[in-house]
């Protein structure tokens, strides 16, 4: 896949934005196991130009989950190939939590013992993962937190987006796309994923004003266990259920629920009739735009965010002090202010669909399988 925005083609788009969160551009979900081992041979060092010589150096890359389908698909695989670009003879462990936050826990003790020198976790649990923070450090070993920050702890290192920005920009697109009088049901993410409760700050800061004047009623609000869309589908059931189906518009906060979501209304001939928003641009999602059963998603740039992960372990195996003006700003985890990459993203509806395959995120092969002729930008 072609990367997805360089850094001189996301500031023709428009600001950078500033703060944490996450998921992609595949409809499926891979099916890992629990830990999965890449040691860098001389042909992957070659062809991406890196040094073979040199002692190993093991890194690791801790996963949440296989329920959000980018994690293994794109996060993995860019965040390998920017490692083996950096790192001279490194050795990349990953492992998959599988939605048990003890058991991200044990994996990070065992890439630990087996000597990996830098973690890279997107934790499934962002309070409980500061127990990860601690034990690297026994070790002294660093952390990146990546997509989703770590909370309470001394963690050294994000790499994220404004995950409450993108909120405020899907509760205002529900505020533009609705009518006073709508009722909006509001499906939550993951209650553990510090981003779910940043997303549900920001569009609630521009709907619960509505709420409280009438202008707008608000239908439930359910949280999403670890982002499972058939979790999601089955709450989107019980908001119907409770509204007598009355329900113009839906905040789903990625487009893996999203897919629930419209499932739910689909069953109830409602799909395409209910506004629903999403997040991670995944092909399934952008589908869905074209079809008009969802109505935006957010596009981030995972390319670049793998990319930084890489550089900034490669600082940290030599032993490297990372120069300030590599982060873009800082990020409060309620323990430190922690220095943070902050990536691009841009809103995506069916008016500038066609920006996705401009700027490489997905082919038009991709994007149009199934899709009837015609159907822009098919």
């Amino acid at each position: 896949m072609v990367g997805f925005l360089g850094h001189r083609a996301m500031k023709l788009l428009g600001p950078v934005l500033v703060a944490s969160f996450a998921a992609a551009c595949s409809s499926g979900a891979a099916t890992p196991s629990p830990a999965a081992t890449a040691t860098v041979g001389s042909a992957a060092a070659s062809a991406s130009a890196a040094p073979t010589s040199g002692p190993q150096v093991t890194v690791s890359i801790l996963l949440p989950d296989n329920t959000t389908p980018r994690y293994e698909s794109q996060d993995k695989p860019a965040i390998t190939a920017a490692l083996t670009k950096y790192i001279p003879n490194v050795k990349v462990t990953s492992y998959n939590a599988l939605g048990d936050g003890a058991k991200q826990l044990s994996q990070a003790e065992e890439a630990l013992t087996n000597g990996s020198k830098v973690l890279i976790v997107i934790p499934q649990d962002s309070n409980a993962a500061a127990a990860i923070v601690a034990a690297a450090h026994k070790d002294n070993v660093p952390v990146i937190a990546y997509t989703r920050i770590i909370n309470n702890s001394p963690l050294d290192y994000f790499i994220g987006k404004d995950t409450l920005t993108i909120g405020k920009q899907e509760g205002q697109w529900i505020v533009d796309n609705t009518n006073s009088g709508d009722t909006i049901a509001v499906v939550n993410g993951s209650p553990t994923d510090q981003n779910a409760k940043l997303y549900n700050q920001g569009y609630m800061g521009i709907l619960q004003p509505l709420f409280t004047s009438g202008e707008r009623k608000l239908g439930g609000e359910l949280w999403t266990p670890n982002w499972d869309p058939t979790s999601a589908q089955n709450e989107m059931d019980q908001l119907l259920t409770k509204n007598a189906d009355n329900v113009q518009a839906v905040i789903g906060p990625n487009d893996n629920m999203a897919g629930g979501v419209v499932a739910s209304l689909t069953g109830k001939g409602l799909a395409g009739k209910v506004k629903v928003t999403g997040l991670d641009a995944t092909v399934a999602g952008l589908q869905r735009i074209m079809k008009g059963t969802q109505g935006m998603t957010v596009a981030q740039d995972i390319p670049t965010m793998g990319d930084r992960a890489g550089k900034l372990a490669s600082m940290l195996v030599a032993g490297q002090t990372p120069p300030a003006d590599f982060f873009q700003g800082t990020q409060n985890n309620g323990s430190a202010n922690v220095p943070t990459i902050f990536v691009n993203t841009i809103i995506i509806s069916k008016q500038n669909i066609q920006t996705v395959i401009d700027l490489g995120f997905v082919t038009k092969d991709q994007l149009c399988q199934g899709i009837p002729a015609g159907t822009s930008p098919c």
